[in-house]
């Protein structure tokens, strides 16, 4: 198996670094969702619609190990070449951004993604738990990423799978939002992905209108923006 598999061992970096990890992310680990199964590259057709590891519904998301997520505080999240900003990783992009909890160095503390190649990112979320929910948000809003591999129906059923094993751990109030949301039927529905992108038709759970109304409960007002340096700079 791979992916975060380690609680003890991820604790310990944690305390390492001064991020603590947060009850739902460590819920998670303990009970192996953040673990993808030997047979998954082979099997995620099959894995996808009933026991998905968590957020694997989401759009270009998968969990570190406990040794790269170490690897990437050691060798270019490092306090002392990031402005003395301070960040514990829990997952990547194909890219190569990097999913973090984050503790800026004038004490703020949060979530956000690290840009691996730009010189600011952007703190968008004041912990893990709204990080969760706004992932699986914008997943309801558009189901695209997953219509390569599955049809529309059982696209819907992949991000209903990973909401039910996700909601009994968050906030009640936000388990049942999320599962309310993905009970629905499937539409096509248009949205824009950019200011000067041109509409297209996605197949979707929820509106463009009740994405943007029900994520604003899990954005900060105000993303915080910090200045990183790349890694190959480091």
């Amino acid at each position: 198996m791979s992916g975060l598999q380690d609680l003890a061992g991820f604790r310990e970096l944690a305390d390492e670094i001064g991020v603590p990890v947060p009850s739902v992310l460590a819920q998670c680990i303990e009970r192996g969702l953040t673990a993808y199964p030997d047979d998954y590259n082979g099997s995620y057709l099959a894995i996808l619609p009933s026991r998905p590891p968590a957020l694997a519904s989401t759009y270009d998301f998968e969990w570190t190990g406990l040794d790269e997520a170490r690897t990437l505080c050691e060798e270019w999240l490092v306090p002392s070449s990031q402005h003395g900003n301070a960040f514990l990783p829990f997952a990547m992009s194909g890219a190569g951004d990097v999913y973090a909890l984050i503790r800026l160095a004038d004490g703020r503390e949060g979530c956000g993604v690290v840009l691996h190649d730009q010189d600011d990112s952007e703190m968008r979320y004041a912990g893990f738990e709204d990080f969760v929910c706004a992932q699986l948000l914008d997943t309801l809003r558009d189901l695209s990423h997953l219509t390569d591999d599955f049809d529309i129906d059982t696209a819907a059923q992949c991000v209903r799978a990973d909401i039910s094993r996700l909601a009994p751990l968050l906030a009640p109030q936000s388990g049942m939002l999320l599962m309310g949301a993905a009970a629905r039927e499937p539409f096509s529905t248009s949205i824009q992905r950019g200011p000067k992108a041109r509409p297209e038709e996605v197949p979707a759970l929820i509106t463009a209108k009740e994405h943007a109304d029900l994520i604003a409960r899990f954005l900060l007002p105000v993303p915080v923006t910090f200045n990183t340096t790349p890694p190959w700079e480091v």
